[in-house]
């Protein structure tokens, strides 16, 4: 068997995605004219050009996804951009995937809760019966916000509340630590949300806002969670507590392989449950689930049993029953035995 044909049949789980960050070049032109909003691109190729990001810095890379995620102004963009999204999930043998959605830029926009929600939670109805994908939704406060503005959120997703599991942090992370957010995570915790946070690679006091998310808010994952592996009381923490990190590998046009890979597979050799997701996967040149896994194992030293490890610490740190993942764990058993 190939490596494509083993990856493309390889039962799969997502912890780590973006909703906005799946605009395909195509939906994300077709919405700039429609609702005629300037992005500075009028074609594929541009749109692609675009996202050669000249410094992988947090804050280059979020500058570009604001600017497109602009184009998203009418309920039925929300429901186009999730009914899409879960039917490519699909084609890459994504049994199930847990979408993360930003309202708070949209909030500001003058486009109510209601009218994003609402169309998403359509279309994750739809798709999961045109297409068989299993999908929840995590709700993610942006940092730059403020603690009224993340309370004044929780409110706003009350209504909705049994049809979102969890919340999440992310955005700049630049002077915006997560406990800045503990009282928004506690009422989350009292209103039974499954807990996440982002503590992406390479930013200012990364240990610290590690240890903030795990002794402060009290989180159940990490999304990224790359310095765990600079402390070693944190590395021990994670282990002892159970903590799954959803790392990415992603990467732009210029970048040679795939980052990250060393340390993913150390982690993955200590123990820890880290799992392998795409991010933003239409705003990078690493893409969507079968495409970036073929690459990783390609030109990096992983290997095929590493695959099925990640996606087996996927399903384990999944926030389905124990009756779904032990449907999915044994997918994956029976497909590593071929």
């Amino acid at each position: 068997m190939s490596l494509d044909s083993f990856v493309a049949g390889l039962p799969k789980a997502e912890l780590h995605v973006h909703l906005e960050g799946c605009l395909e070049p195509a939906m994300l032109l077709r919405l700039a004219t429609e609702n005629d909003v300037d992005i500075g691109m009028s074609t594929e190729a541009e749109v692609w050009a675009a996202q050669d990001y000249p410094d992988p810095a947090l804050s280059h890379f979020l500058d570009y996804h604001y600017k497109c995620l602009r184009v998203m102004q009418k309920p039925q963009d929300f429901y186009d951009l999730t009914y899409a999204f879960i039917e490519i999930c699909r084609d890459n043998n994504v049994r199930h995937v847990e979408i993360m959605f930003g309202p708070m830029a949209h909030l500001e926009r003058g486009i109510s809760f209601a009218g994003q929600f609402e169309a998403m939670e359509r279309a994750r109805v739809d798709a999961g019966r045109d297409f068989g994908v299993s999908v929840l939704w995590i709700m993610c406060i942006d940092r730059e916000h403020t603690i009224e503005e993340a309370l004044e959120l929780l409110e706003l997703a009350e209504p909705y509340r049994d049809a979102i599991v969890g919340l999440g942090l992310a955005s700049y992370e630049k002077d915006n630590p997560p406990n800045k957010f503990l009282a928004a995570y506690q009422l989350a915790k009292e209103r039974g949300y499954r807990l996440t946070a982002h503590c992406d690679c390479d930013q200012e006091n990364s240990t610290e806002h590690i240890r903030q998310c795990l002794d402060e808010l009290g989180v159940e994952r990490i999304d990224h969670g790359l310095h765990v592996l600079d402390d070693p009381t944190l590395t021990e923490q994670v282990l002892a507590d159970g903590i799954a990190l959803t790392m990415c590998a992603t990467w732009r046009p210029r970048d040679p392989e795939p980052r990250r890979m060393r340390p993913i597979k150390q982690m993955l050799d200590l123990g820890i449950n880290v799992s392998l997701n795409t991010d933003d996967p239409s705003e990078f040149a690493s893409r969507h689930m079968t495409h970036m896994m073929t690459e990783v194992l390609d030109r990096s030293t992983m290997t095929t049993d590493d695959m099925v490890a990640l996606m087996r610490n996927a399903f384990d740190a999944a926030w389905i029953s124990e009756e779904q993942r032990s449907v999915y764990l044994s997918e994956l058993a029976a497909y590593a035995r071929t």
